[in-house]
């Protein structure tokens, strides 16, 4: 459909992620897990087998995946989500060397704390949200914006030779594993 209406495809953003339950890695049930991993990796690696044919078709592109800052220091109460988003880290390089090739870029960005729907009960909740700015630098949590301004970088001409890597949109979060 988008090869119809559009021309064709140059650009995949992965951006799906769920977080169905609270607790260590260990604590999480395997339906749990399975829908997290389901969702926030393996949605990621199929769209990209599915869009690897297009954007091959246009000459190359760019992929996208969003990940988190819980990828690189995962978060005691986040276990399977942290996970899941480490593995998104690997997923980025694996596919950034074999699609390279091609033409195809494959990076990566790894928000903090943004302010979403998704992250509310860490920012809207009064004590943990004054928990987790101790550990913003920037004093602040982040808008979406300002990770939509890092993925259309990564997405255009001016990241034409960067593959492979992973941006960092954190406030100064630690991130680094």
């Amino acid at each position: 459909m988008a090869e119809e209406k559009f021309g064709g495809i140059d650009i995949l953003v992965s951006n799906a992620a769920v977080n169905p339950t609270v607790g260590g890695a260990t604590q999480c049930s395997d339906e749990s897990w399975d829908k997290i991993f389901d969702i926030n990796v393996k949605s990621a690696f199929c769209l990209t087998k599915e869009v690897k044919p297009y954007l091959i078709k246009r000459g190359g592109g760019s992929i996208v995946y969003v990940s988190s800052i819980a990828g690189f220091v995962p978060q005691q109460l986040l276990g399977a989500y942290s996970i899941s988003k480490t593995a998104l880290l690997g997923l980025t390089k694996s596919c950034a060397q074999e699609l390279a090739v091609d033409n195809i870029r494959v990076n990566c960005v790894a928000p903090g704390i943004i302010k979403t729907r998704f992250a509310a009960a860490l920012h809207e909740n009064e004590t943990v949200s004054e928990a987790i700015m101790s550990s913003i630098p920037m004093q602040r949590f982040g808008n979406s914006h300002e990770v939509a301004g890092v993925v259309a970088f990564l997405a255009s001409d001016d990241a034409s030779y960067v593959t492979g890597e992973t941006v960092v949109c954190s406030g100064g979060m630690p991130s680094r594993l």
